[in-house]
């Protein structure tokens, strides 16, 4: 996990402007960065997720997982990318939650809520990718370490449009039903990087 880092620090580089100036607070971009992550149902790099290796399912048996995932993931993007929260919701287990890191959690409903307020507010989506960098199966349930980014037109509550780029990492599990895999439990939910206009917010 230390490469996704490297890596999200390796972009911010290449695109923030040293004499740049802080468009908003730290604390407002904060939780703007975990509605972000939350909302797309956006795991820490910190934390192991691999089975001890006598469990870990060998790597040709994760592949079919793998592909199905990856077209979930299309299909989840094809929903932010129409601003659409019911397409959204329609991949996610009716069990879904989220565990937030101040240790909340978050029912089905609650982000429902979430993600419409977070689609109200983009104007569109310039570009967005959720891209499996890890991978584990125990029986029916896939626990996926996702890196998500997105370049997003979004209007803040002083009603100024901002582009906003965002980096984030998490775990995404999900579970295999009669119609498919639904994304059940999103948490340990890190939020990387975020630039406003340019800048460069912590």
């Amino acid at each position: 996990m230390r490469r996704v880092n490297q890596f999200l620090a390796g972009c911010v580089k290449k695109v923030h402007r040293r004499d740049d100036v802080s468009l908003i607070g730290k604390s407002a971009m904060q939780l703007y960065r975990l509605g972000l992550a939350v909302a797309f149902g956006l795991a820490s790099p910190c934390v192991a997720y691999a089975q001890p290796p006598a469990l870990q399912p060998a790597r040709d048996s994760l592949a079919p997982v793998r592909r199905e995932l990856e077209a979930r993931y299309a299909e989840n993007e094809a929903g932010f990318f129409a601003r659409d929260a019911d397409r959204v919701m329609r991949l996610r287990h009716p069990g879904f939650h989220a565990l937030t890191p101040d240790g909340r959690v978050s029912n089905r409903e609650q982000m429902y809520e979430r993600t419409r307020s977070f689609i109200g507010r983009v104007e569109r989506f310039d570009s967005l990718s959720e891209s499996i960098v890890a991978l584990t199966l125990a029986g029916d349930t896939a626990h996926a370490v996702v890196l998500q980014r997105t370049l997003r037109q979004q209007r803040f509550p002083d009603g100024v449009l901002h582009e906003i780029r965002t980096w984030a990492v998490q775990r995404e599990s999900w579970i295999k039903t009669a119609d498919g895999w639904l994304f059940w439990r999103v948490d340990q939910v890190q939020p990387g990087w975020t630039l406003d206009n340019g800048t460069l917010v912590r």
